[in-house]
């Protein structure tokens, strides 16, 4: 079942952070090398998303938290931000928890999500930044309708980049 968050107070965040807590401790202590354990950078980089989540990402309009249950369970989330054009947006942070992997969910939100922007915007547009690399998060988009639009490039313009831009229109 697809939720639909739109206030910091309908946002569980310790589930939310349920949901990211295998990827926030793999990247955390490259962010908090001063921090002497793992657990430590995880704390200080959980208490700096929480603050994030309840004062900062919804004090801009239009932006979402889009999560797929099972069974009561958060299983996979995803931010939604407004982005240039009518009827855009923005995907970001698309992960699932470690216990719901591979069964499905992310695809599911995204599809879900899709479902939910044209009931209530018409046709739509969403962007996604994927790495080339995240096979798992390349396969949910293009399960959950999304096509590979473009390439990203370095600074120099002329090296392939390490992310792929995944584009899903709306065609009614």
């Amino acid at each position: 079942m697809l939720l639909a968050i739109k206030t910091p107070e309908d946002l569980d965040i310790p589930k939310v952070l349920a949901i990211y807590r295998s990827d926030s401790l793999e990247n955390c202590q490259g962010m908090f090398p001063e921090e002497p354990t793992p657990e430590a950078a995880l704390a200080r980089y959980e208490a700096g998303y929480t603050a994030f989540m309840q004062n900062e990402f919804f004090a801009r309009p239009g932006r979402l938290w889009m999560v797929e249950t099972a069974d009561g369970l958060w299983a996979s989330a995803l931010r939604l931000l407004p982005f240039e054009g009518p009827n855009t947006w923005k995907v970001e942070a698309l992960a699932t928890h470690p216990d719901h992997r591979r069964q499905g969910y992310a695809a599911r939100l995204l599809t879900d999500t899709i479902r939910y922007l044209e009931e209530n915007h018409g046709e739509i547009t969403l962007l996604s930044d994927v790495g080339k690399r995240n096979a798992a998060s390349l396969q949910a988009h293009l399960r959950g309708g999304f096509v590979r639009e473009k390439e990203t490039w370095t600074e120099d313009g002329e090296t392939p980049g390490r992310r792929c831009t995944m584009a899903y229109r709306s065609s009614r």
